[in-house]
C-alpha cells in the first residue's frame, strides 16, 4: 500500500519546485555547446541509482546543500524579423496586356495572384527550386522571383496541364498551390521559416532535435533518447502557451511569421532513458521495470507499482546525500538544463 506520507529531501529549505510548465517565462542562456542528454551520476557517468540500507526509515528533512533548481522553460521562438518576411498572395489582380491571372489556395482560400514588375508570368516562368517573394498585398498582389531563403517559398513540384490547384494536396511540406489560367500549371509551394529548419513541417509523433538558441534551425531525427516527440502541432499559432496541458509537455517551439495562416507551434516531449521517471511527482507510483537499470513507467492504479516518488527537484544535486538512503535517479539534458531532474524514490 502506499504510504501514508511522502518525503519531499528539500523540506524544510528551498521549497520544492516541481515541475513548472511555464510557456511565458524568458529562456535562459544558450548552452555553451550543442544538444544531448547525459545520465551523470557524481563522479563519473552514468546513471543514478541507489538503494536504501535495510530498516531505514525516511531521511531527516532539510538536507543542506541542493542546488539552485531550474524553471522549466519552454523555447518561444521569435522568428524572422519582421521586415524579412513576405506575405503571402490574397488579393485579386488582373495582368492587363497578358491576360493572364492565376490561383493561389491556401488551407482551402483562393485568390488571384498578380505579375512581377517585369510583366513576366512568375508561374509560367517557374522551375523546381524557383523562390518568391510577395511584394505586394492582399489587395494588389506582387509575387516576384527572388533567393531562396527565409520568408520565401519554394517551387517543389510544378503539375503540367491542369489549373487545378488541389493536385499539390497530400505532397509532403506544401503550404500553397499556385495555378495559372494562361498556361494550365500548378506551382506547390513550400515555406521556409527558418533557412536550414526542416521541422517546421515535422508531424505529430516525428522526432526533432536542435539548440535552445533563439531563431536557431530544428530538424527532424530518429526517435530516441535524448531528442524531441512532437505530441501537438498547432497551426496559426506563434505561441508555446497553446500548447495543451499535457503530462509529457516539456517543451516548445513557436514560428511567428507575421502571418497567421504561416504560424507554427510545435509542443514537444523529451525522451528520456530513465523514462517517465522525469515526469513524476512527489507521491507518483511507478514501475521500476529492472532492479540494476533506473527505467520507470507511470501505471494506471498504485497496486500495479513497485516504488513511489519521494521527493523531486528540477535540476541535478549530489543524489546519493540529498536522498538519504531511498533510491535515487536522475538525468542531466546538455544544453537543455531546464529539462534536467534527480528524483528519490522508496519501494511499495
Amino acid at each position: 500500500m502506499h504510504p501514508d506520507s511522502s518525503y519531499g529531501p528539500d523540506a524544510g529549505g528551498a521549497p520544492h519546485s516541481g515541475r513548472n510548465h511555464d510557456p511565458n517565462t524568458a529562456p535562459g542562456p544558450p548552452p555553451a555547446s550543442g544538444s544531448g542528454i547525459g545520465h551523470v551520476p557524481a563522479p563519473g557517468t552514468g546513471q543514478g541509482l541507489g538503494h536504501p540500507p535495510a530498516g531505514q526509515g525516511p531521511p531527516q528533512a532539510g538536507v543542506p546543500g541542493a542546488a539552485p533548481q531550474y524553471a522549466l522553460v519552454p523555447q518561444r521562438r521569435s522568428g524572422i524579423p519582421a521586415a524579412a518576411w513576405i506575405g503571402i498572395v490574397l488579393g485579386a489582380a488582373l495582368v492587363i496586356g497578358l491576360g493572364v491571372t492565376g490561383v493561389l489556395f491556401l488551407d482551402g482560400i483562393a485568390s488571384d495572384t498578380g505579375d512581377d514588375s517585369s510583366g513576366a508570368d512568375p508561374v509560367a516562368e517557374a522551375r523546381i527550386g524557383d523562390c518568391f517573394h510577395d511584394y505586394g498585398d492582399a489587395a494588389a498582389p506582387e509575387l516576384e522571383a527572388t533567393d531562396c531563403g527565409a520568408g520565401a517559398f519554394t517551387a517543389i513540384e510544378i503539375v503540367e496541364g491542369t489549373a487545378d490547384p488541389t493536385v499539390c494536396d497530400g505532397l509532403d511540406a506544401v503550404d500553397a498551390a499556385v495555378a495559372s489560367t494562361g498556361p494550365d500549371r500548378v506551382l506547390c509551394l513550400s515555406y521556409t521559416a527558418i533557412v536550414g529548419d526542416r521541422a517546421y513541417h515535422a508531424q505529430v509523433g516525428e522526432c526533432v532535435h536542435g539548440s535552445s538558441t533563439p531563431n536557431s534551425a530544428w530538424n527532424p531525427v530518429d526517435c530516441r533518447s535524448g531528442v524531441f516527440k512532437i505530441i501537438e502541432r498547432i497551426e496559426d499559432e506563434s505561441s508555446t502557451s497553446a500548447c495543451g496541458d499535457s503530462t509529457y509537455y516539456a517543451y516548445g517551439i513557436a514560428y511567428a511569421t507575421g502571418r497567421p495562416d504561416l504560424d507554427v507551434t510545435l509542443c514537444l516531449q523529451m525522451i528520456y532513458a530513465s523514462g517517465d521517471a522525469a515526469y513524476a511527482e512527489v507521491d507518483d507510483c511507478l514501475l521500476k521495470e529492472d532492479a540494476d537499470y533506473a527505467y520507470f513507467e507511470f501505471v494506471s492504479d498504485c497496486g500495479d507499482a513497485n516504488v513511489y516518488v519521494t521527493g523531486r527537484t528540477d535540476s541535478i544535486v549530489d543524489a546519493e546525500s540529498w536522498c538519504n538512503g531511498w533510491g535515487w535517479a536522475y538525468e542531466e539534458v546538455t544544453g537543455f538544463p531546464e529539462l534536467s531532474y534527480t528524483i528519490c524514490w522508496g519501494y511499495l
